[in-house]
């Protein structure tokens, strides 16, 4: 979607960026032009992501950090403005398990939602206040789920917390658009990442299921994501705010609409159907 060094002279943080996704998004960026930090609270993985971003051949920085922390979230935004400052944030520090509902504890529950939802608010609102002060622009991109609008059973806590970050998101869209704020999210369906796959598929047969009931016959890679990523940072997308696009090859329309299950159907039984059809 992009090319050459779009980015170049500008500065992208991205929590959760030591492995999976958003390490992808890390060298997406980089590979345009872009100088990087990865947030995360593995400090082995983030130095083995620096080595990876920085083959791309622009600068990466690291900083450990667990963003549910608001006074540490605090100091190290306060550490990056206090040299480069940053022109745009992803949020994709995530955390999610399948379960039935009854069986969670509030423990559980917690350890999503404060990392999802309460982190990504952490980093969002000291980023945008340092904006705010400076009067320099930016655009935040948050990583959030096709069923952030609808919920989902089993992955309860995912959904409140994706949820609420997808209202919070459109919210400082309005608010902080004047102020020459952007803010979108992107929704992906099926991916196979790392962690998505340890804790979210149970086996073989799911993934094949998922695979069958997508219109487009296949699972995501996150190289189409971080290419999105991109395009919603940059200066080309200037008036796209408060958006939140789907990725997920159609699996959403095709899950809400009533006859959709009729894909199902051999050739057969589409014939008798115009059979039937034809003696009226």
């Amino acid at each position: 979607m992009l090319s050459g060094a779009p980015f170049k002279g500008k500065f992208y943080m991205i929590t959760g960026g030591g492995s999976g996704l958003g390490l992808e998004i890390s060298r997406r960026l980089a590979s345009y032009g872009a100088g990087i930090y990865i947030l995360g609270r593995d400090r082995e993985k983030l130095v083995k992501a620096k080595s990876l971003v920085e083959e791309s051949g622009s600068e990466c920085n690291y900083f450990p950090v667990d963003i549910r922390d608001y006074e540490d979230v605090r100091k190290i935004i306060d550490d990056i403005f206090s040299s480069s400052g940053i022109d745009g944030l992803v949020n994709n520090a995530a955390g999610n398990f399948i379960s039935r509902t009854e069986d969670l504890s509030m423990n559980a529950f917690l350890s999503v939602i404060n990392i999802v939802l309460n982190g990504s608010i952490n980093i969002t609102l000291e980023t945008g206040k340092k904006w705010i002060e400076s009067g320099r622009k930016g655009a935040v991109v948050s990583i959030l789920t096709t069923y952030a609008e609808t919920g989902s059973g089993y992955v309860i806590p995912s959904a409140a917390a994706k949820g609420g970050l997808n209202a919070f998101t459109r919210s400082i869209a309005v608010e902080w658009g004047p102020k020459g704020i952007r803010a979108n999210g992107i929704a992906p369906g099926p991916f196979k990442t790392e962690g998505a796959w340890k804790n979210l598929i149970p086996d073989q047969s799911f993934e094949d299921y998922l695979v069958n009931k997508n219109p487009m016959k296949r699972l995501g890679n996150t190289g189409e994501i971080s290419e999105l990523a991109s395009f919603l940072l940059s200066d080309y997308s200037s008036f796209i705010n408060g958006e939140v696009i789907r990725i997920d090859g159609g699996e959403f329309l095709r899950g809400s609409g009533q006859f959709n299950d009729l894909s199902m159907l051999p050739d057969d039984a589409w014939e008798k159907m115009r059979m039937r059809k034809d003696k009226k």
